[in-house]
């Protein structure tokens, strides 16, 4: 028995409720969230929830950065992807009040979303997982050195996926790091907004 088409699914005017992890959110006229959200089936989308801002009962978490829950999705009359409803699973609340964990989770999330082309669908259960396993490794990290490994694991895998470089041989650290990052600002062309707060983690590190 053949797998179901999620894409065929709202194309037929039906929803379709899947796992969804929040890479990036755009406010949007007066109460409306842009969301781009990574999913196992469909990729990296984007896809506007109307009242985002507005409907606690649609909305619970206002759709967070970082949220990973249940995303209920349709077509809009234009084509565009649509979030009727999400609701969050857990919500990483070691990273949302501690500024380190926060930054390296906003850096996983940009990178995340720069490198995936958008509505891919291709191997993206592997990256969803690889995502996800990451921000939970963030979040329960006991120190600074395992929160930093988390996120060298997580990039170095997504960059060898995306074939830009392999630091399969490289020990974890800081000049590994640094490399990794050159090369995904190369691929990409732009400088990563949040590199520029690693130097003083780095410097915690060493003091």
């Amino acid at each position: 028995m053949s797998a179901v088409d999620p894409l065929e699914t709202l194309k037929k005017g039906q929803e379709l409720t899947l796992p969804a992890l929040v890479l990036r959110i755009t406010p949007y006229r007066d109460s409306d969230i842009i969301a781009h959200l990574l999913t196992p089936s469909l990729g990296k989308i984007s896809a506007i929830a109307r009242n985002a801002r507005g409907s606690r009962k649609r909305f619970p978490s206002s759709l967070d950065l970082f949220d990973r829950g249940t995303a209920r999705l349709s077509r809009e009359r234009n084509g565009a992807f649509g979030v009727k409803e999400f609701t969050p699973s857990h919500s990483l609340k070691t990273v949302r009040h501690d500024l380190d964990k926060l930054t390296l989770a906003s850096m996983l999330c940009e990178v995340f979303d720069l490198l995936l082309h958008e509505e891919s669908g291709d191997d993206s259960r592997e990256v969803f997982e690889i995502l996800d396993l990451s921000l939970n490794a963030i979040d329960e990290a006991s120190d600074l050195k395992g929160s930093l490994r988390a996120v060298y694991v997580a990039l170095s895998s997504l960059a060898r996926h995306a074939g830009i470089i392999d630091l399969a041989d490289a020990p974890p650290g800081s000049k590994a790091l640094a490399t990794l990052l050159d090369a995904v600002e190369r691929f990409t062309e732009r400088r990563l907004a949040t590199r520029s707060a690693l130097a003083p983690m780095m410097t915690k590190l060493v003091s």
